[in-house]
This record gives C-alpha cells, structure tokens and sequence, in this order.
C-alpha cells in the first residue's frame, strides 16, 4: 500500500512539473515607479538605416553593421545553416539575430508622445540615458530627443574590427571599438573623451542593449525569449533574475521596465531556447544597473503593421524583449578618456563553447537557465543529472553516431543501474508483505475488540509490530525514487540542449528534440484542453502510453480493496502523461519506450528465471515464523 501510494505521489509531482513547463509564467513585470520615466521621448527624424553596409565575419559569425548608430542589424551563424529549416537557412548561415524582426513602432504622426513608441532596436545598441542630455539635447517643444542609435559616426575599418567616433556640439567625443574575435564574440572598448573645460566633473549615462531580435524556436515547454540579469555577491556569480516578456504591456513602460539595484552586474541576457545574446564586462566587476524592454514580435500572426495610435498594447504580439546593461563613463581631466571593456557573445547555448576561460562568469548561464529555474529542478539535482546525462548521451554518440541509439543505449544503462537496488527492494517488500499477512488475523481481532479505544488499539498495535520486528522497508520505494531525478534531468536536457537540436533518429524521426510528427494536421483537430494542441499525428507518444498500459496490466493486481482502488488510479497516470507529453521531444518518447520495454521483459522473463519469493513461501520458512 504504501508503496503505491508513494508511487502515486511521484506521479503527482511529476505531472505538476511538467504542466508548470508547459506554460510560460505570468511575468508582466511590476510596474515602473517615476523615478525610474525618463522625462524625454525618442526622436524619429531620422529613420532607422535601410541596410547594414559595413561586414565583420569569422568562420563562426557574420554580422551587419551600420554607421547610423554604430549598431549591428543582422547575425548570421556559418555553422547551423544545413541543419536550420529553409526559411531561415541563407547564403552567409543561418540568421540568428534581425532588428527588424522587433521593428520600431513609430507613431503616425512622427512625434512621439507615449513611451509604446520605439526607433528600431539594433543590437548591441549604445544608449545615452542621462536626464541632463550630455551627448544630445531635449527638444523642449514636444519633449523629444534623438537617442545614439539614430545619430551617424564616423566609421575606421581596423583589423576584422570597426572604430565608430561621435563628437557631439559641445565637446563630448564618444568611440566605440568592435572587434569580432575568433569564436561566436566581440570584444568592444567603449570611451568617452571631454574636449571642452566645462564638461569635467560631469559624467556620461550610457545603456548596451541586446535588441530583442534574436531569433525564436517555438516550444510550448520552454517559454522564450527570456531575458536575465546576473547578480554577484562578494565577486561570485550568486543568481541570476530572469522574466519573459508578457503578451501585453501591463504597467510595463516602454522606457524602463525593470531595474536590478545590484551594484554589480557581471552580465546581461536576451536568450531563447538554443540561442543567446549576452553582454558582459571584462575590466570591472559590471554593470551599475539593467533595465529591459518589451517590444513588438513582427512574425506573430496578430501583428499587422499598423503604424501609430492603433497598434494595441494590449495585444499579444509584445512577445519580444530587450535587455540593457547601464554604466557610466567620467573623464577624469580634459582630453582624457574613460572606457569601460565588454564582450558580447551571441550564439548557441553550448557549454562545450561558453568555457570560464573565455566567458567568465557567463560559463554558468545555462545551468541557472535551463536547470536551476525552478523549485522541482533544485530538489532532484538536475544541475547536477542533466549534464552527467547529455555526458554520456555525447559519449555514446561517439561510439554509435545517431543520438536516438545513443538514447536507447543511456536507458539500457540506468535500467541495468538500478536493477540491483531494484531487486533488494522487492525481496525486502516481500518478506514485510508477508509478515503483515501472519499478523493480519492478530491485527483484525486488535482492530475489533478497541475499536471505541484507539490509544490502547495503538498501544497493542506497536506491541505486535514490535514483537514480530515490522516496519516497512525504507529502500521499498528507492528504485522509484532514483528514476525520478533521472527523468526530471533528461527532461529538461532534451528540451534545452542544442546537442538534439535538429538530431535525426530513422525514417520519419529527423529531430529528437520535437515531436516525431508523422502526419501534419495543419491546426487543431478538436478545440477542446489538452486536444487543441495535437497539431500532427505523433506515433511515439502512443506507443508509449500502450507500452506503459500493457505494464501497469501485466502486473499482479492487488486483493486488497484500497490497494486495488491505488492500482486503477494509477492505470490513469500514463493516459494523462501521454496527452500532456503528446508535443514533447521524440527523444524522451524514445526513453520512456525502452523504459517500458525493459520493465516487460523484466516482468515476464527476468522474474521467471529469478522470481521474487511470495508472501506464501517466506511464511513456510522457520526464521519468519518465530
């Protein structure tokens, strides 16, 4: 009995797990206090550039850059282009980041008198957010000012690199220097240099963005995009705070959205599932503060480009977001330059490549995305399983080449791990069940005659569970209990890793990572919960869920009648676990069927060869008698 109940509860928690991951959170934000407005609108004089002309590009990257706010419009990824899908697939790669995925929203009347209007957020976009307009000055007429991304600097071509220079009327020189390392990064030098008397003791506020437009793979088990924002503590990396961007602007400003007052802030994130844009400082301890914005998502099937006052903020086309990372850049003396060094990296989410050598701090962001983000992530170590798990999956590819045998050869070995414990477990449940069954009639007669007694029912209770040394077995339930982080962890690996990503298997299965999708529906087959989301015909979900019947029948039913009432509740769990899994990785589908299979052939031929004693039997030997 307890043992089932226990079962059941695992059950519970997993199913509770999973639903949590099938919708995103409610992150709306809190709000933005005036303290933190700006007092000024940008400026749309100037539109934004109609290409990037100016080309940075490695083996790994090639990126678009224009004079017009010394910002980069366009990222594509060399090395992902074969395995991308067609219309994403282009002659430089694949495209991993586009501003104009997260376009302006200009106002009809070209003067901007809300904070919904937004000038088209390049990334790594350089941003003058002091209230005094040190760089640029405030219209006083409609209150607006043109922001660093609309103004032209002067371009030098350096060594795969760009040096953007701005001098503003009043003697404020700004350089930006990029350079595109030898991997997915840049490294930049931002200055800031005082040519007049006047400027000294004053300093320039500045923002670096991420632009929102980093690419998106729709998945209703990893809500993205995301931002974050990473705060130490004592010069560690101690958390990292993230939010996804909601479907409407709900007490969300267009200016500030939020704030982290952490005065170290080693770097920012805009991430999606397989991909990220993360800025970070190199020469201090980071950021003095981030912010991000909610913006427009073009490609959503409710955005109609309407320009101005009819675009609706309420709508469910804000789903894209911008990060910012804030400092601040002080000449100490006249003709003297204070700079600040950064380094964006925008790319896979692969640890293999986000090494501490070369990233810093920023190494650890995919365990505090994908494995420490929740509560049920913490309490089974996935931080910990999940990489072990994607370990081996790595090593057994090597060995076989195909990440679906890799899958078949992982299951095998957790199976043949746990077999042993397995086994003592049902031996030690055994000899308890079978000494219940001697003191049942004893129990029975206890059960009667205190029946309007229950401390002295109690008291000859424990008498007897003393006499005959009854308790049931700890390790009863810890086959159950180990498959369960094991289950959690290659959960949420096959859902984050870009190892999968794209990974065929045989014949129709050509990517792991999604459902096997046999037949495509074109839409919904029936509106009604859990249903409106079978879009395809996916086959391994079924097979799994009759695998996981035919095992649940194939074992022996109990006699007693709560037990049996536990047994038929838990016919129900693989039903339920297949609608809620029905669109989850083909990969995991592909565990949970070996799983299966393995548990039949224990069940009808390992038993056979090996059986576990019954109650009957252990009741016939003279040790359990006494």
């Amino acid at each position: 009995m307890g043992k089932r109940i226990f079962s059941l509860l695992l059950w519970g928690l997993a199913a509770v797990f999973i639903m949590q991951t099938c919708f995103a959170p409610d992150d709306k934000g809190q709000g933005t206090s005036m303290a933190n407005q700006r007092t000024w609108f940008e400026s749309f004089e100037t539109p934004p550039p109609a290409d990037y002309p100016l080309i940075l590009e490695n083996e790994f990257v090639y990126s678009q850059w224009s004079a017009t706010g010394a910002s980069c419009g366009a990222v594509y990824l060399k090395k992902f282009n074969e395995q991308m899908h067609v219309d994403n697939a282009t002659e430089h790669g694949m495209k991993i980041f586009d501003a104009k995925w997260s376009d302006g929203n200009v106002p009809a009347s070209g003067v901007s008198d809300h904070s919904i209007y937004y000038r088209r957020r390049d990334a790594f976009r350089l941003i003058e957010s002091s209230s005094n307009g040190l760089v640029t000055s405030t219209n006083p007429d409609n209150n607006t000012r043109p922001n660093l991304d609309s103004l032209t600097w002067d371009v030098t071509t350096l060594d795969n690199g760009l040096l953007f220079t701005y001098v503003s009327e009043n003697g404020v020189e700004l350089t930006k220097k990029v350079v595109l390392g030898d991997g997915y990064h840049f490294d930049a030098t931002i200055g800031a240099t005082f040519r007049e008397q006047e400027l000294l003791g004053q300093s320039v506020e500045l923002e670096i963005g991420t632009g929102g437009g980093l690419y998106i793979e729709d998945d209703q088990f990893y809500p993205n995009p995301y931002i974050g924002v990473a705060v130490l503590d004592h010069g560690v990396l101690d958390d990292i705070d993230f939010a996804n961007p909601s479907g409407d602007l709900d007490g969300i400003s267009r200016d500030v959205t939020e704030s982290w007052k952490a005065p170290n802030i080693p770097f920012v994130v805009e991430g999606s599932k397989y991909f990220i844009s993360a800025i970070r400082v190199t020469d201090t301890n980071g950021f003095q503060g981030a912010k991000y914005e909610t913006l427009i998502d073009q490609s959503h099937p409710d955005f109609t480009g309407l320009a101005g006052s009819t675009l609706n903020p309420d709508a469910a086309y804000w789903l894209r977001a911008s990060v910012n990372g804030s400092f601040s850049l002080e000449p100490a003396m006249l003709n003297s330059t204070d700079d600040i060094s950064l380094q964006w990296y925008i790319g896979p989410k692969d640890s293999d490549i986000l090494s501490e050598d070369t990233y810093g701090s920023m190494s650890e962001l995919i365990n505090y995305a994908d494995y420490e983000r929740s509560f049920f992530y913490r309490i089974f170590f996935t931080s910990s399983i999940a990489p072990a798990i994607l370990w081996l999956l790595q090593m057994f590819y090597g060995l076989v080449g195909n990440y679906g045998i890799a899958i078949i050869l992982l299951t095998v070995l957790v199976k043949a791990a746990v077999f042993p414990i397995m086994r003592t477990s049902q031996l030690k449940m055994a000899t308890y069940q079978a000494k219940m069954a001697v003191v049942k009639p004893q129990l029975d007669a206890i059960n009667k005659k205190y029946a309007d007694d229950p401390q002295k029912k109690n008291q000859a209770t424990m008498e007897i569970y003393k006499k005959h040394r009854l308790s049931p077995p700890i390790g009863g339930c810890l086959p159950m209990f180990l498959q369960m982080p094991i289950f959690i962890g290659l959960f949420q690996a096959l859902r984050s890793s870009i190892l999968l990503r794209h990974e065929p298997f045989f014949g129709w299965i050509d990517d792991l990572s999604q459902p096997d999708s046999f037949i495509d529906f074109g839409g919904p087959l029936v509106d009604f919960p859990l249903l409106s989301s079978m879009t395809t015909l996916n086959i391994l979900p079924i097979i799994m869920v009759v695998l996981w019947v035919y095992h649940q029948r194939s074992m022996p039913k109990p006699t007693d009648p709560q037990q049996a009432q536990m047994h038929k509740m838990m016919m129900m769990m693989p039903i339920i676990f297949g609608f809620v899994l029905y669109n989850y990785a083909a990969g995991l589908s592909l565990y949970m069927i070996i799983s299966s299979l393995i548990g039949i052939f224990e069940q009808k031929v390992i038993r056979k060869r090996w059986p576990v004693p019954t109650a009957d039997e252990l009741k016939k030997t003279s040790s359990f008698t006494k």
